[in-house]
């Protein structure tokens, strides 16, 4: 099917209330502002079509082309979906099993009891190998780890050497392994005997009409509705060339928009069936979505995650290239899929957004939400202090997902930044950390339109 047509269908089918969309659109709108994010694209749906699709902000700065939901942008790690259902299509059809060792596949040295299903859900005992980073740090030119990884070979090495780092055995423990998943694609290019990219190509996108989806540089450059990747730092963003993922396409190399990737969602929560085309059986594609291993975000399966929103589940799985972040997720109980993507990385996972969404979709109030929430309590104790009469003074900003505090005088100075622990965020309470380990308490206190910082002896007013 056409956009075109995917469209025209989405008019006539079911959309969104008023009041639902106001509620995302400004909370989407806010964090374009606050985070610094150019721009946002959004498409909502359900398994019968879409339900809303948008775009927040410019996909070009210089330009000021606007985001659409049109507009391609690279998914990251969400990519690893692709090469899970992939794996269970092959399963489906007896080519291979998820409990066969790598080895089987693979002519690669790594241990035998290492299998399809521990890559698949990252319980291999490998940790990071960092693959991933120094691959595009180089390809942006903003860092070089010097180490070889110019080719397939290379890369295969590079595993093969990090056996020793291999911290548990298979199936103990989830750690997030990216190679991984580059592992995975190998194997299906052995079984199939195809480029990994051409057989997703061919099994995947082309069947479900995601026709503007690409692992391919080149076709990502010939299209006019696409990013241009900004990346992040010292409070300024920088447009980069989009770095290909040629060594590790499986892992994250799918490039998309929105709309095709709310047509995979649908997918899913038709149970691997769409616009009379099946994917994958049901029971199959279900494996993808169970509870293999624990994690602090809660339960991963086969490249994809299941968390709680608000007491409901959303399954899904974020992604991150440095200069563009995604999220895809789909609700079966509510009956509704979200993909986001971005063209920079904020500091913090699409999959919070997401979240956000999903909340408003099922009757919550997004800023109740532990992300939003600590943030907005964050921004209203950020600022700068100051003691009686200004002879001592503070800065407080935030910090990854904490507080930071400095505090300076006549005879130290500025002062040097440090980290505030959380102990009752709502209450204001935290812990700065002596350099004797000694915890120090420190207090937020609004009495009337006076905000009061205090730590140690002194009291500052926010000024």
């Amino acid at each position: 099917m056409s956009h075109d047509r995917e469209r025209s269908r989405a008019r006539e089918h079911a959309s969104l209330d008023p009041e639902t969309v106001d509620t995302i659109d400004e909370l989407l709108r806010n964090r374009l502002a606050e985070d610094d994010i150019p721009g946002l694209s959004l498409a909502i749906s359900d398994r019968d079509g879409v339900l809303y699709a948008t775009g927040y902000g410019s996909r070009d700065i210089e330009s000021n082309d606007p985001a659409t939901s049109e507009t391609v942008y690279g998914i990251g790690s969400v990519s690893k979906s692709f090469a899970s259902l992939a794996t269970l299509q092959l399963v489906a059809s007896d080519e291979l099993a998820l409990d066969d060792p790598v080895t089987h596949y693979l002519d690669v040295d790594i241990p035998d009891e290492i299998t399809l299903h521990h890559l698949l859900s990252h319980t291999s005992g490998f940790p990071s190998l960092a693959v991933s980073e120094a691959l595009l740090g180089r390809q942006l030119g903003i860092g070089e780890a010097g180490v070889p990884l110019g080719s397939r070979e290379d890369v295969l090495a590079h595993v093969e050497s990090a056996t020793d780092e291999i911290t548990d055995d298979p199936g103990e423990h989830w750690q997030y392994y990216n190679s991984g998943y580059t592992l995975v694609g190998e194997v299906i290019e052995t079984v199939t005997g195809t480029a990994y990219t051409d057989h997703v190509s061919r099994k995947i996108l082309g069947p479900l009409a995601m026709d503007r989806s690409t692992f391919d540089g080149d076709r990502f450059d010939s299209f006019e509705d696409r990013m241009t990747p900004y990346f992040a730092e010292d409070d300024e963003l920088t447009p980069y060339p989009l770095p290909i993922r040629e060594h590790s396409a499986a892992a994250g190399g799918l490039l998309a928009p929105v709309t095709d990737l709310v047509r995979y969602l649908r997918m899913h929560l038709r149970g691997g069936e769409l616009d009379g085309t099946r994917l994958c059986d049901e029971e199959t594609l279900q494996r993808a979505y169970e509870a293999h291993a624990e994690t602090p975000a809660g339960p991963y399966g086969y490249g994809w995650r299941t968390r709680d929103v608000g007491g409901e589940s959303l399954i899904g799985h974020g992604g991150s290239i440095a200069i563009s972040t995604a999220y895809a997720g789909f609700s079966p109980d509510h009956d509704v899929a979200i993909a986001l993507l971005a063209n920079t990385s904020p500091g913090y996972g699409l999959a919070e957004l997401g979240k956000g969404v999903f909340a408003a979709l099922t009757g919550t109030d997004p800023e109740t939400l532990p992300f939003f929430s600590r943030r907005a309590r964050f921004e209203e104790l950020s600022g700068e202090y100051e003691s009686y009469r200004g002879i001592k003074r503070a800065a407080v900003e935030p910090a990854g997902g904490t507080l930071r505090l400095r505090i300076g005088g006549p005879i130290d100075g500025d002062g040097e930044w440090q980290p505030l622990v959380p102990t009752d965020v709502e209450a204001g309470r935290f812990d700065a950390v002596s350099a004797a380990g000694d915890r120090i308490p420190v207090r937020f206190v609004r009495k009337g339109g006076d905000l009061s910082c205090f730590i140690d002896r002194w009291r500052l007013h926010q000024c």
